[in-house]
């Protein structure tokens, strides 16, 4: 390895988050058996660290091999989503391109299986143990999210340099990428601003795909935990979406035969319609009681820095935009309940102005009958 041409890590941690869902809200019952103590309430609506394992972990790029010690960790969102936490200690060299290449390739081996495949089992077994009476389909996409952070690497340059000299590569990996195509400069300069750190000599760079980070020694715990709030509030934007687009079918289901049918109001359109709205609406309430919070800084912290900080993640993944879009999809189900409940009040109308025609003809012609 040429440490004088590439970025080589000597001491420091990859750490991947897998972002699942695990089938709804957890019953915080179950979920204080399962973490076998008590949790502060402040806590319900955040991830809560629930299982803690060591294992053995083998990152290979081409005949480059590293043996690193290995934290897993389960954290549990009771709203409807949990994070696979794998914290990869890195103790010999290995180049930072190895580390890119390892990443794509799925040759990161845990406990003797390649990530991807380590990462199933585990959600497998972390949903049954979450939900274990629960027979229910699951949001069968993850989330991952990659952090690298250096200790000791070389050559030795402070956060300005690294950014000047190994702009590039740094970019590669926080656009979760090792395509050879050429990098715009825009888009270099543009992943090497988004810089969330505290201190001027740390370096937190955020991206949609991961974090490169310098520092940030006292309060890295912090930024993790925030930044795991934050995927977890996009997982469930896009649990609520995939969900609310099954029942938006079944609602334009019933808006056609709405049009083809003379008595729709007697069917059972009607009632198919309004459960797809109250399941909708569920969503909805649970956005608005417990959601809403969450994607106001102001409330999941006091302090300005991390208030500044959560927002930031929050806009870098987009999570705001996932919720308008849920938002506006809520409010047009709503619509459709409301124009399919004006036409069966006018197919209703109908049927009684018939209905009391037909009485008065009746009462026209009953004498005439009876004579």
């Amino acid at each position: 390895m040429d440490s004088n041409s590439d970025l080589t890590i000597l001491n420091g941690k990859l750490t991947i988050l897998v972002a699942f869902g695990h089938g709804g809200e957890l019953d915080k019952t179950q979920l204080r058996r399962f973490i076998g103590s008590e949790v502060i309430s402040e806590k319900w609506n955040k991830p809560i660290e629930v299982e803690q394992s060591e294992c053995l972990t083998v990152i290979v790029a081409g005949s480059e091999k590293i043996t690193c010690t290995t934290n897993v960790y389960s954290d549990a969102f009771i709203a409807g989503a949990s994070i696979l936490r794998t914290e990869i200690e890195i103790r010999d060299r290995i180049l930072l391109n190895d580390i890119l290449v390892a990443l794509h390739s799925n040759t990161i081996i845990v406990e003797g299986l390649d990530f991807q495949s380590f990462a199933v089992k585990k959600v497998t077994e972390l949903r049954k143990k979450l939900n274990p009476d629960s027979n229910v389909k699951y949001y069968p996409h993850f989330k991952r999210y990659t952090l690298l952070r250096l200790k000791d690497f070389t050559p030795k340059l402070d956060q300005k340099d690294l950014k000047e000299q190994y702009g590039e590569v740094i970019t590669r990996f926080l656009s979760g990428e090792t395509s050879i195509r050429r990098l715009h400069s825009k888009e270099i300069t543009e992943k090497l601003s988004n810089d969330i750190s505290y201190y001027d000599e740390d370096l937190f760079l955020a991206s949609t795909e991961g974090v490169f980070i310098l520092g940030c020694e006292d309060y890295i715990k912090d930024l993790r935990e925030l930044l795991e709030l934050a995927i977890s509030l996009l997982l469930l934007f896009q649990l609520y979406d995939q969900k609310i687009d099954a029942e938006i079918t079944n609602a334009f289901e019933a808006i056609k035969k709405l049009s083809s049918s003379k008595y729709y109001f007697l069917s059972q359109v009607p009632r198919k319609l309004e459960k797809s709205l109250l399941k909708v609406s569920e969503i909805g309430l649970v956005i608005l009681d417990d959601i809403e919070d969450l994607m106001n800084p102001q409330k999941v912290t006091h302090d300005w820095y991390y208030q500044s900080t959560y927002q930031n993640m929050l806009n870098t993944l987009k999570v705001g935009d996932f919720e308008k879009v849920v938002q506006h999809k809520i409010d047009s189900l709503q619509d459709l309940y409301i124009t399919a409940r004006e036409l069966s009040s006018e197919q209703l109308n109908i049927l009684l102005e018939a209905t009391i025609v037909i009485l008065i003809l009746w009462e026209v012609i009953k004498p005439v009958l009876v004579g």
